[in-house]
């Protein structure tokens, strides 16, 4: 295991227990939202210097979760865990996502144009309710699916008014939002670059690149010195890459039912 890869595994752990309810289960702290059941917002990750989970442990963290109407979840760097995902496998979990995360520092970071006429615009906590639906609106266009996206409520406009990462929209020259990203507060350095999106009638111009780039530089403007992400696939990773982002660590996300 290398020193990233364990500074990249303590900063998520960090971020991971913002605005969240915590439940210690050793060797685990369960995170819990309170106000939202998605399961990316509700998963536990081991303590730093654990190693051994017995099956105990393991089945009172899912006990934990599903008292609270959740599933049982976990995210965690895979080399920095060894014998973990076996015991997981073991008690009835199943691997969502293996995903391949990817670091850039500041000098790796590059800079892929915005297609002409497309502008981007901070917004933070303190922006105008609009700005703050607007991006909402195009984070939930971006990764609905098939499914019309819900339009966002007052809880969820509290919700990033509350703890909200900052965040970047871009519009095209008339003004419509045609894709966003967002950037947690840096921890150990090290910050995530999470909800890259764009909807679908805006993809393959170059907008997703460029946003991550816009929102990594200002991570580093705000004392980042490590920027990390993980792509949803092969695809999203090579459109991280033309922002600089290269391949550093092998991540992994179980659940059970």
């Amino acid at each position: 295991m290398g020193a990233e890869a364990q500074r990249i595994q303590d900063a998520l752990r960090a971020m991971a227990q913002e605005g969240r309810e915590l439940v210690a289960v050793p060797p685990f702290t369960a995170t819990i939202d309170p106000a939202d059941t998605m399961r990316f917002l509700n998963y536990a990750v081991p303590d730093r210097g654990a190693a051994a989970w017995p099956r105990e442990a393991i089945e009172r963290l899912c006990e934990v979760y599903r008292t609270r109407g959740r599933a049982p979840r976990l995210e965690f760097v895979e080399d920095c865990w060894p014998g973990l995902e076996q015991a997981l496998l073991a008690r009835g979990f199943e691997v969502e996502l293996r995903p391949l995360g990817m670091a850039c520092t500041a000098a790796e970071l590059l800079d892929p144009p915005f297609p002409g006429g497309v502008t981007v615009e901070a917004v933070g906590r303190s922006a105008p309710e609009a700005s703050i639906v607007a991006l909402l609106e195009t984070r939930g266009a971006a990764f609905a699916g098939p499914a019309a996206p819900e339009p966002p409520g007052s809880a969820q406009i509290a919700r990033f008014r509350r703890c909200g990462p900052g965040s970047v929209l871009a519009r095209d020259a008339g003004g419509e939002p045609v894709g966003a990203a967002s950037w947690q507060r840096a921890q150990l350095g090290v910050t995530e670059i999470v909800a890259v999106g764009v909807p679908e009638a805006h993809r393959r111009r170059g907008i997703a690149a460029a946003l991550t780039a816009a929102a990594a530089r200002r991570a580093f403007a705000q004392g980042a010195e490590l920027a990390f992400l993980t792509p949803g696939d092969d695809a999203a990773g090579r459109v991280y890459a033309r922002a600089g982002f290269r391949p550093s660590v092998r991540c992994l996300h179980l659940s059970a039912r």
